[in-house]
């Protein structure tokens, strides 16, 4: 009799042990919400016929699209620890169009530096893909995955405290490249 209630008791608690929060399924939901957007967005830009995604041929999306606006003069190779100089500006992908750029350079005249390895996933495969030169121009449309996925960037903020750059958002950088060390 023991065993029997024993084991009607581990049923139940097994039962109520129902996992309700699946991570991987939730992941694989924004990447793939993520891909149709941006899709969506380079159709709607007339940006099909110059953007090349990263990877490609795959059969699959990636989340990750690169523009060259100007393959730039001096031979640069790419490596994890390559150190790059840059001008940028960031725009939240919302739709069809876009808010209003981040720079980097603000009204400061400040060129940062970054070391490749470093930076988002999508400057990562993006830059390397390409293969853009020194003194060269790239636009960047990514997916939330390839950025900051579902972390808000809190230190981007409005007059009004909003954020600027909330979870899963999709991005468009066009970076110039001023610097390239190995």
């Amino acid at each position: 009799m023991n065993r029997w209630l024993g084991i009607i008791l581990c049923l139940v608690i097994f039962a109520g042990c129902k996992k309700t929060d699946d991570v991987a399924a939730s992941v694989k939901a924004q990447a793939e919400a993520d891909d149709k957007a941006l899709v969506t967005f380079i159709n709607a830009n007339n940006l099909s016929k110059v953007a090349v995604q990263v990877g490609a041929p795959k059969t699959d999306t990636i989340g990750v699209y690169y523009i060259v606006e100007d393959p730039g003069t001096i031979p640069a190779l790419y490596t994890s620890s390559t150190s790059i100089t840059v001008n940028y500006t960031a725009s939240v992908i919302t739709g069809t169009t876009e808010q209003p750029p981040f720079t980097s350079t603000g009204s400061t005249g400040f060129t940062p530096s970054y070391v490749l390895g470093a930076t988002i996933k999508g400057w990562q495969l993006g830059l390397q893909a390409a293969k853009i030169n020194k003194g060269g121009k790239i636009r960047l449309l990514m997916s939330s995955r390839y950025a900051y996925g579902p972390y808000p960037q809190s230190q981007y903020v409005d007059a009004k405290g909003n954020v600027l750059l909330p979870a899963n958002s999709l991005l468009d950088f066009e970076i110039t490249i001023l610097d390239v060390t190995n």
